[in-house]
Order: structure tokens, then sequence, then C-alpha cells
């Protein structure tokens, strides 16, 4: 026997909860995963572009011609560039084993998206807001400079490629037998 009706459910009374610092946080903690989402969309682009620079370089080593060396120098200028960002994002450490990696802006970031998550009931504190404020403003720069990374450093050497002729998908004569 199947029986349904409408319940309310009631805040443990043993806690003082404020309602009003509940939804505050809540609505915080929405806008600090918009954050986290920002976070990996670069991340994520990032490494499918160092990616794709690797396999442009290893496909390219068979057309060897002056386009071709115009566009290995450029790609040469947008690795290194590549590499700066995923350096700034998450540093790599000079040495294996334990690192201090509270630099990079992942670090950062994911550090203040925390402190704002993980509030609770109470409310959020005033250095884990700045903390957040502090993180935010350097993500929206690093994003300015990815941004520009893309329409300037990768649009040109996208544009050389074309101009280069290079696809990877080669046109191969037909294979006769003898």
């Amino acid at each position: 026997q199947e029986v349904s009706q409408n319940f309310e459910v009631k805040p443990d009374p043993r806690l003082k909860v404020d309602l009003a610092v509940l939804k505050a946080n809540y609505e915080k903690a929405k806008e600090a995963q918009k954050l986290s989402r920002t976070l990996q969309q670069v991340n994520q682009r990032l490494q499918q572009t160092q990616r794709a620079l690797q396999t442009i370089r290893e496909f390219s080593r068979g057309q060897r011609n002056q386009k071709m060396m115009e566009v290995m120098k450029k790609l040469d200028e947008v690795e290194k560039r590549l590499k700066d960002l995923n350096d700034a994002l998450n540093p790599t450490p000079p040495r294996q084993g334990m690192a201090d990696r509270s630099s990079g802006l992942m670090s950062q970031v994911n550090s203040a998206v925390s402190g704002l998550t993980s509030a609770g009931y109470e409310p959020v504190t005033q250095p884990a807001q700045v903390k957040y404020e502090k993180a935010r403003a350097r993500l929206e720069g690093f994003v300015r400079q990815v941004n520009e990374f893309y329409e300037k450093d990768v649009a040109g050497l996208n544009k050389l490629l074309q101009e280069a002729g290079f696809t990877l998908l080669l046109n191969y004569p037909p294979i006769k037998m003898d």
C-alpha cells in the first residue's frame, strides 16, 4: 500500500541556525562553485592545447620546408607561453617529492572555494571572504591572459599552419603492387 502526503522539514531544535545565514552561505557556495568550474575549464583547455601542440610537432617532422620552419619557430613560442601559463596555474616543483604548490593559482582558488563552501551554518568568516575575493581577482586576470593567448598566439599559429598547408591527414598516392 502506498501513501503520500505533504510534510514540512524543520531545523534541528538543538542547533541555533539562522536561516538568513544559511541562505547567504548557500548563495556564496554556488558562486564559489562557478569559480571552480571556470578554473577547471581553463585547466582543461590548456591541457588539450598542450596535447595538440605535441601532435603538431610530431606530425610536422616529416614536412621540412621553409613554411614549416616558420611554423616550428612559432610553435616553440606558443609552447613556451603555454608552459608559463601552466606554471602560473599549477607550478611544477624543481624536484620530485613533496612540494609547496600553494603559490599556484589552482591551489589558491581551490583553497578559497573550500573556505566558502565549508562554512556550514556559521557565517562565512571575513578572512575566508577576503581570500575568496583575492583568488577571484587573480583568476579574472589569469583568464584574460589565457584568452589573449588563444586570440593572438594560438590563432597566429593556426594561420601559419594553414598557410603551410599542414594537415594531419596527408594525401598519399595509391600504393601499387609490383
